[in-house]
């Protein structure tokens, strides 16, 4: 649409200037086309498009308008002029606007950028930022209330936080490890940033019931106990609140119930790569400063996420780490216990079964031939009592138990699905009638969960009661739920997701100052927590390989349709292509072209909604179709996912249909999805449409005919049958086959953990007997620095060969110890305490390096930093000198720093200091 200016206004920028409460008849809120030198200024001074009024009279805004062909900036200068102008007769510099009918940009003049927002603030947002603008305090000089956060990172991370807002920077990005405190610091960042009078209106947002619950009580009422605070519900927002907190679903459903302007500051509890995908719209509506909280691993966090929260070369804004924590006593480490049953290892197979569990299940009805599950098929598609006994006798037998040596200490068991929690706690109930009341099942479908007028609820109770010592959980207590004296966690699941393992390992960590009831703690300390794995979950893998991409089902559907159009190419005509159009415009307009996300693009992709884009379809339209269209389907509302999932289906068998490739497994599931629609016998009868799909026929079906399938049954599929179940219950006699089994060797030979540690054990006492610092030690004699390197030298040797390949992963599966270097591992296997770890002999031969020589303070930094390449390498190349991190220093730095003597001195040490 290309109108004037004047048409501009009337038909777009006044409708929104409406929306945000501004009353365009009420001469005291809005005048039009006023003089910036007052009524009687000449002409060349300008006359502003619409000034908007505070409750004085003073002039708060001033909103310049373009037609809708013309870019809204266009009128930078001369909105600047019209604010610094108007600024020399009031109180107060006026707030910016720039509009176009289709782009709205905000700008505080001289303070910051213009920037793009989703629509006007009202009378009520613009009051609020003038007087916070005008009494606001640097949030870098606020005090931080330390009866909030009293540790040093936790004030590190709220100055880092204030220097990134004082930049003007709009996001900010927070990884912290989970039980250090994420909540706290965003109470006291809170605190600050009230006191600095640089917020009014706080939005917190978590992503399930009981993250929101505990911040209202644990974050809001504990630390902010007299600030207005509420919970927005759909059916309740009460705006004259100051501190807000909801979870994402609440808020995807309600967000236009608030102005664009409305909050100044929204922190997200657990901001990743799924808040990019399901919140991409809400995140942009609003124009407030946003901080993501987060405690997933900096390493695992995707490229989108740091993207979002307006951090550089994946580096969030403030990051402090598992290791880190662990290492200053915040946080405890775990220790690791996996053990495997037979039928894990080898599954359940008939072949394999002794006569008389074969004669057992006969008499059950089961024909054992038919027996033929594999290991990571159980409580998939089989489960076995008996398995979980001997799982239970194992944990029981191995898990760290309370002050009294007689119950396990707090545990949480991870389960697959709802039904195999509850098998677990029958089984356990069986086993140990003696323990009333110790195991409790926590999923979202059991009752009294959360709190309510009966009082406390079943997360409650598992924290501040003795008991259930024992909760049974499928994705309840994986992440956010905060009970510090857990010391047991059971992994009865495989997680393939390093994400989501790190969150459930979380549930662990908090230390033994965060434990209010330390007689359910082991010898009433918490020093460690322990997993005990019975899936051989990978605990030590450092990121996921490839992130998950879900493709919304919309956007299947329109890019499989596109491929469609791209076959009939050649024909334009065929009424296979003109359906394909068809189809393609109806799902076109289910784009909401409100959706700020839209807004924002709506110049560049407006040519797909008008009738002569369609009239001829191009290579370049498909690509445009593609890449620009396609991706804003994601944002159209109601979607019925059984519905457009059976679509998608369908409109893959048109396509490979068209190509002449039908696949069976696509025919087979159209096909049974079709079989368990309600009264489908009578529907063969009378639907073609039912009978084809079900028939053979449906391999070689007409496009026409498979758009009648997709009109005539698409819309019943949320009226579907489950799937009948094939699941089998059995109780076959099982044990525990391995406490776990390491790889060594190029082909990934199996070795049963017990043999592995007798490999191990019988290696390093050949080298304990005839190594010349443990004779000395043993003898009370002075040991050697460069002795204890040797032997640093010759464990590395000796224990990295094929048959063996000892490595920190290793030493974890079979000694459950988390160290890094042999001569840690070595103080732990022989109870030598006065033996140094390998770093510490590093940094002991820096230091006399320093001392030897008179180096400069930037000199000792950079030394400093080589020290920690090394210390990641346990050598060092003349290279390494010239790569990054230590071209932090600047290009060449080393040649700046030292002379070629010096530099020949370094390397001389580092060679010496090589294990």
């Amino acid at each position: 649409m290309d109108v004037n200016e004047a048409t501009t206004r009337s038909l777009l920028i006044d409708p929104q200037l409406r929306a945000a409460d501004w009353k365009l008849n009420d001469r005291t809120q809005v005048r039009l086309e006023v003089p910036v030198d007052g009524y009687d200024a000449e002409p060349w001074n300008g006359v502003t498009d619409y000034c908007l009024y505070d409750a004085s009279g003073n002039v708060l805004a001033v909103v310049e308008a373009k037609r809708c062909s013309r870019n809204a900036r266009d009128a930078d200068e001369q909105l600047r002029y019209y604010v610094n102008e108007i600024a020399k007769k009031q109180p107060y510099a006026p707030f910016g606007f720039m509009a176009n009918g289709h782009d709205i940009w905000f700008w505080e003049v001289g303070l910051a950028n213009p920037r793009l927002v989703a629509g006007f603030f009202t009378p009520t947002d613009l009051e609020r930022l003038n007087f916070l603008r005008q009494n606001r305090r640097p949030l870098e000089t606020t005090a931080i209330n330390s009866s909030i956060v009293e540790r040093p990172y936790q004030h590190e991370a709220i100055r880092r936080l204030a220097d990134a807002f004082t930049v003007n920077k709009r996001r900010a990005l927070l990884v912290m490890a989970t039980g250090t405190g994420k909540t706290r610091v965003a109470m006291a960042l809170i605190d600050v940033f009230l006191r600095a009078n640089q917020a009014r209106n706080i939005l917190f947002l978590a992503d399930r019931d009981a993250l929101v619950d505990q911040t209202l009580t644990d974050g809001f009422k504990a630390h902010l106990p007299h600030e207005p605070r509420d919970r927005i519900y759909t059916h309740q927002i009460d705006k004259t609140k100051r501190l807000f907190v909801s979870n994402e679903q609440t808020m995807s459903l309600c967000y236009t119930k608030f102005s664009s302007g409305f909050f100044d500051l929204i922190i997200f509890d657990e901001a990743h790569r799924s808040l990019f995908k399901r919140f991409t719209e809400v995140i942009e509506y609003f124009d407030a400063r946003m901080i993501g909280l987060t405690a997933t691993p900096a390493n695992f966090i995707d490229r989108d996420t740091f993207r979002l929260f307006g951090c550089d070369a994946n580096a969030p804004t403030f990051l402090y780490d598992y290791p880190q924590a662990v290492k200053e006593g915040f946080l405890v480490d775990f220790s690791l216990y996996q053990a495997h049953t037979s039928f894990q290892r080898k599954g359940i197979k008939g072949v394999d079964l002794s006569e008389e569990d074969r004669n057992a299940l006969i008499e059950q009805g089961i024909d054992p031939d038919i027996l033929d599950y594999a290991g990571t098929e159980i409580e998939v598609e089989v489960s076995n009592r008996d398995t979980l006994r001997k799982q239970w006798e194992e944990v029981m037998e191995t898990c760290l138990k309370d002050q009294s040596g007689q119950l396990p200490g707090k545990t949480i068991v991870f389960a697959m699905t709802k039904k195999h929690a509850h098998r677990i706690a029958e089984v356990f109930e069986e086993m140990y009638p003696q323990h009333v009341g110790v195991v409790q099942v926590i999923t979202s479908t059991t009752e009294r969960v959360r709190d309510g007028s009966y009082g406390d609820g079943l997360i409650t109770k598992f924290k501040k009661n003795n008991l259930p010592r024992i909760a049974i959980s499928v994705d309840m207590l994986d992440t956010g739920i905060d009970v510090p004296e857990v010391v047991n966690l059971v992994f009865m699941k495989p997680v393939q997701s390093r994400i989501k393992l790190w969150q459930m390992i979380g549930r662990g960590t908090r230390n033994q100052q965060a434990c209010k009831y330390l007689d359910r703690l082991p010898a009433g300390k918490k020093t460690e927590f322990k997993v005990i794995d019975f899936w051989q979950n990978d605990f030590n893998k450092k990121g996921d390989d490839t992130p998950a991409t879900d493709m919304p089902v919309l956007v299947s559907v329109f890019n499989t349709r596109l491929k469609i159009l791209e076959c009939h190419l050649p024909d334009q005509t065929a009424e296979a292509f003109r359906q394909a159009i068809h189809d393609l415009r109806a799902m076109v307009a289910r784009v909401p072209r409100d959706s700020f996300p839209v807004k924002k693009v709506w110049l560049q992709v407006a040519p797909a909604w008008e009738d002569d884009f369609w009239t001829l379809i191009t290579p370049v339209k498909l690509d445009f179709l593609r890449l620009q269209v396609a991706p804003l389907l994601r944002f159209a509302a109601d979607v019925d996912v059984a519905a457009e999932t059976f679509t998608h289906k369908v409109e893959r068998l048109k396509l490979q249909i068209l190509r002449a490739t039908p696949s069976p497994q696509l025919l087979q599931s159209i096909a049974e999805d079709v079989s368990l629609l309600p009264d489908i016998a009578e529907r063969v009868r009378s639907s073609t449409s039912a009978a084809l799909a079900i028939s053979p026929d449906l391999a070689t079906a007409t496009p026409a005919q498979l758009t009648q399938i997709i009109r005539d049954l698409a819309p019943q599929m949320r009226n579907r049958r489950d799937r009948p179940s094939a699941f089998l219950k059995i109780d076959l006699p099982d044990f525990i086959a391995t406490h776990g089994y390491i790889s060594v060797g190029e082909d990934g030979h199996q070795i049963l953990i017990e043999e592995y540690k007798r490999r191990v054990d019988a290696r390093v006492f050949e080298i304990v007997e005839k190594h010349p610092a443990l004779s000395a030690l043993r003898e009370g004699r002075e040991v050697t620095d460069d002795q204890l390197i040797d032997l640093e030298r010759t464990l590395h040797r000796e224990l990295s060969r094929d048959d063996i390949q000892l490595s920190s992963r290793n030493i974890r599966i079979a000694y459950g110890l988390r160290v890094d270097n042999f001569l840690a591992f070595l103080r732990h296997l022989l109870a030598l305490d006065t033996l140094p770890d390998y770093p510490q002999l590093v940094r002991r031969g820096f230091e006399r390096h320093i001392q030897a020589h008179n180096y400069n303070a930037e000199q000792i930094r950079f030394l400093r930093s080589v020290q920690e390449v090394f210390l990641a390498k346990h050598k060092l190349d003349e290279a390494d000198l010239y790569d990054p991190p230590l071209t932090n220093f600047g290009r060449n730095a080393v040649e700046r720093f030292f002379t070629p003597q010096e530099i020949g001195d370094l390397l001389h040490l580092t060679q010496s200091l090589a294990a």
